[in-house]
């Protein structure tokens, strides 16, 4: 592998075209029964379409413009509808606009690989694969690798049978191969965070099942993976298994927190990988 040199770039993650229309016309009954859950929605009139959705991840593509990193990676949930051809249509023209040497790199979110937005199923991942091309694969960039993982089969292997074990042994090959050829950082990115707080909280929709998570976090500390990058939770997050960094990141497109909607900016030095949230309101 060729020689380091310290590069950025941005983490998107949650721009889920047509989500703020799915979550429109709630009422104060209902923004309480969310609340319970840990989601922070809000009262808004009832919408159609992805207009608010698109208006955000224009700002974040401008906000790329401007900061001109050597790329961005998408962290998963595109779109709020995998069957809407209309919001993949407008993602495609809106991610079109990146300029200079910025190029998108595709993560698969459970809105994106799944119909039923949960569990994905051959036909899901074959769409999924169509637009977006393969759901894990692995690239180099300046001494670094970086592995793309569909955490969408990690969270609900069912109705893909041999998936999570294929996936599995995929994903060992391709951290061996990466730490054979000289790594000098072995970064994962995924939509699923692996805990949004600690290696041994309890399973959640919002995390990966204990079971299929220490495997993964055993197999990254093994190989020496930095830090895994990830979604889903529509808020920051995240922690530390012992040196394996898992970072789940806001979302472009709709809060369901505290933090606003934003993108974070990744620096790769010779020393190490660190990160920073921005809003979209500071561009």
């Amino acid at each position: 592998m060729k020689g380091f040199e310290p590069f950025s770039f941005l983490f998107m993650a949650d721009c889920q075209l047509g989500c703020y229309a799915a979550f429109s016309g709630l009422t104060e009954t209902d923004v309480a029964e969310y609340a319970d859950k840990g989601m922070a929605v809000r009262v808004a009139p009832q919408t159609e379409g992805f207009s608010w959705d698109a208006s955000q991840l224009e700002r974040a593509v401008a906000a790329a413009n401007r900061l001109s990193p050597d790329f961005v990676v998408m962290g998963g949930d595109m779109v709020d509808d995998p069957r809407d051809d209309s919001q993949y249509a407008a993602l495609s023209d809106i991610v079109s606009e990146l300029e200079g040497p910025s190029t998108m790199h595709w993560v698969p979110g459970n809105h994106d690989v799944a119909f039923d937005t949960v569990a994905p199923t051959e036909d899901s991942l074959l769409l999924y694969r169509r637009r977006f091309g393969p759901d894990t694969y692995a690239f180099d960039h300046k001494g670094a690798v970086f592995v793309v993982v569909n955490t969408v089969v990690w969270d609900h292997p069912d109705r893909v049978p041999g998936a999570w074990s294929t996936q599995l042994m995929s994903l060992e090959q391709e951290l061996d191969a990466a730490r054979r050829r000289g790594a000098t950082h072995l970064i994962v990115m995924g939509h699923h965070p692996l805990f949004t707080a600690l290696p041994g909280e309890f399973d959640s929709y919002w995390n990966i099942p204990g079971e299929r998570r220490h495997v993964i976090i055993d197999l990254f500390r093994t190989y020496g993976v930095e830090t895994m990058f990830a979604g889903h939770w529509h808020r920051n997050g995240g922690g530390m298994a012992g040196d394996l960094e898992v970072v789940a990141s806001g979302p472009v497109g709709y809060p369901l927190g505290a933090d606003p909607s934003g993108f974070r900016i990744v620096d790769v030095t010779a020393g190490g990988v660190s990160h920073r949230y921005v809003a979209l309101d500071e561009f």
